[in-house]
């Protein structure tokens, strides 16, 4: 609680005082605040790692995620558990009441992603998925299966359709063409 009042004093001051190094404060004073949030939801975090928007499933038997150093993650959703067999199979139900705590147990497996991960906006990360070092996730995709290292994969579900080398030739090569796009 402390940390959020003191963001909220300092970004307000940050309106009436420009100040380049209030400014720095500001800004990674906001970043743990998101962090935090995300570690409080059952995330283990990496240095350097860029969470935007992105939900973590939750349930009261706590989910896992393994989420390496430099990586971004924009938008997406990681879905560490599947309580959808519940309505298949009724051992899966400890309490009829399903306002009640715990009251479905559900298929939980972590999600792990590596280090240098990129994964874009609205992609969708199933249980139990590994993701290796140095991958690209297309925006908008579905990830069911793990993705070895090194690799670009897009769609629904996602499959790897390149190498991240491939992928960074290709950029650079547009970098030189159009910098003003960059």
């Amino acid at each position: 609680m402390k940390t959020k009042l003191q963001y909220l004093i300092l970004k307000i001051a940050n309106r009436f005082i420009r100040s380049a190094l209030l400014q720095e404060k500001v800004d990674k004073l906001g970043y743990t605040l998101v962090m935090d949030k995300y570690r409080a939801q059952g995330a283990e975090i990496g240095e350097n790692t860029i969470i935007i928007d992105t939900k973590l499933s939750s349930s009261s038997k706590g989910d896992r995620f393994f989420i390496g150093r430099d990586c971004t993650i924009t938008g997406a959703t990681l879905l560490g558990h599947d309580a959808s067999p519940t309505l298949f199979i009724k051992e899966l139900v400890i309490h009829p009441e399903s306002y009640k705590k715990g009251s479905r147990r559900s298929y939980r497996s972590p999600i792990t992603i590596g280090d240098n991960v990129f994964i874009g906006w609205g992609s969708i990360i199933l249980p139990g998925v590994n993701i290796g070092n140095n991958c690209v996730i297309g925006a908008g995709s579905v990830v069911t299966k793990d993705i070895p290292e090194g690799m670009v994969a897009a769609g629904n579900p996602a499959k790897v359709i390149k190498t991240t080398a491939e992928y960074v030739s290709t950029y650079k090569a547009t970098f030189e063409k159009e910098p003003g796009n960059f």
